[in-house]
């Protein structure tokens, strides 16, 4: 079978947390970065690992991305599907989306025989779903891991992101920091002479301007510009022992309005749908889920082959039950928009193409 989606064999974001926890603590469940990759990030005693929320690889040819554009070392693949509940899931379990079980924006919980959005934690209909999201993901979690062998792990992220079910979901076990502004971001808070550390620091503003107004926006500018300050302020205030390693969970296309196809209550009725524009998930008869695939010209993924998309390694135990029946990947240009889908965005991603999927490696000793 053609590949068509990444290998998680060296050259993904997956490998690359593994890269730095075989470093501070001798082990990692999953595979690191293949020996050329590797050898890009100097050894040291810590680790910053900043990532930039819907920075694909190709958006630092943007003119305000200058600081970080000098510290690229090499392009990386995302996990699929090319999303940030995928992408950070995949960071703080060290595990390919097949292993933790998150494969999609919006996911079909069986349990709760429902879709819900796992970014808030949200069904279709926009309600708040109680859930228990800091046991959602596998034991022990990357922060887990590294503090069972006397290494700190801290997670620092926007202050209005503590106590949701999303941070419980993603940082259990980890020491957490906020921050109101990224200029509040220090590293010498960050590491300290007790004990090695990884700390991730988290930025979304590229990924909120992207997809409320393009690349081509006045804001996209301005946050591309704070994303390249951020990363040239961390960078002159780096202690010593400490490097800086740049990364994200996913690009982000562009898309027109003619490039929407915005479906018909009819066209999906008697069909279960989740995911995300890009990448659509369907269960439901085969015959309609093929009629929505030709209308819309994108490319029917059966099951078996989803899977080589997700990973390697054994499947999350839960994770049958959260397949879809198949997976429509839009061409290019293009996005799926069932009813209850927000079609008013201009950026979007979870697909495959080089834009969604080619994050970059960045480094700063």
């Amino acid at each position: 079978m053609e590949r068509i989606g990444p290998g998680y064999a060296g050259n993904n974001l997956v490998n690359l947390v593994a890269e730095l926890e075989r470093r501070l603590t001798g082990h990692s469940p999953t595979r690191e970065l293949r020996s050329d990759l590797s050898a890009l990030i100097p050894a040291a005693r810590n680790y910053l690992l900043v990532v930039f929320d819907g920075l694909g690889a190709g958006q630092l040819a943007h003119p305000e991305a200058s600081a970080l554009a000098g510290c690229r070392r090499a392009i990386l693949e995302a996990p699929f599907p090319t999303t940030t509940t995928v992408g950070l899931s995949s960071i703080c379990t060290g595990l390919t989306p097949l292993r933790h079980g998150v494969i999609g924006y919006r996911q079909w919980m069986p349990d709760l025989q429902k879709v819900v959005s796992l970014l808030r934690w949200t069904d279709l209909s926009g309600r708040h779903v109680r859930y228990d999201t800091a046991s959602f993901l596998p034991a022990p979690n990357l922060w887990e891991r590294l503090s069972g062998r006397q290494v700190r792990g801290m997670a620092v992220q926007p202050a209005a992101f503590f106590d949701t079910p999303l941070t419980r979901m993603l940082y259990r076990g980890a020491e957490m920091r906020g921050y109101a502004s990224p200029s509040e971001v220090d590293p010498a808070y960050l590491f300290t002479r007790s004990k090695r550390t990884l700390a991730m620091v988290y930025h979304h503003a590229l990924d909120v301007a992207a997809h409320e107004a393009g690349q081509l926006s006045d804001s996209y500018r301005l946050a591309m510009a704070g994303a390249d300050r951020l990363w040239g302020r961390l960078a002159g205030r780096l202690p010593s022992d400490t490097v800086m390693v740049g990364t994200s969970e996913h690009g982000h296309c562009d898309i027109p309005q003619e490039g929407k196809f915005i479906l018909k209550k009819t066209d999906t009725e008697g069909l279960r749908w989740w995911g995300d524009s890009r990448a659509l998930m369907l269960s439901g008869p085969s015959h309609r889920i093929e009629a929505l695939a030709e209308k819309t010209g994108s490319r029917m993924i059966a099951p078996e082959a989803l899977r080589t998309l997700l990973g390697r390694g054994r499947p999350h135990p839960d994770l049958e039950a959260r397949m879809p029946d198949a997976l429509l990947l839009a061409r290019d240009g293009t996005g799926i928009f069932p009813r209850g889908m927000d079609a008013k965005k201009t950026g979007h991603h979870g697909g495959l193409t080089p834009v969604e999927a080619q994050i970059p490696l960045l480094v700063h000793e």
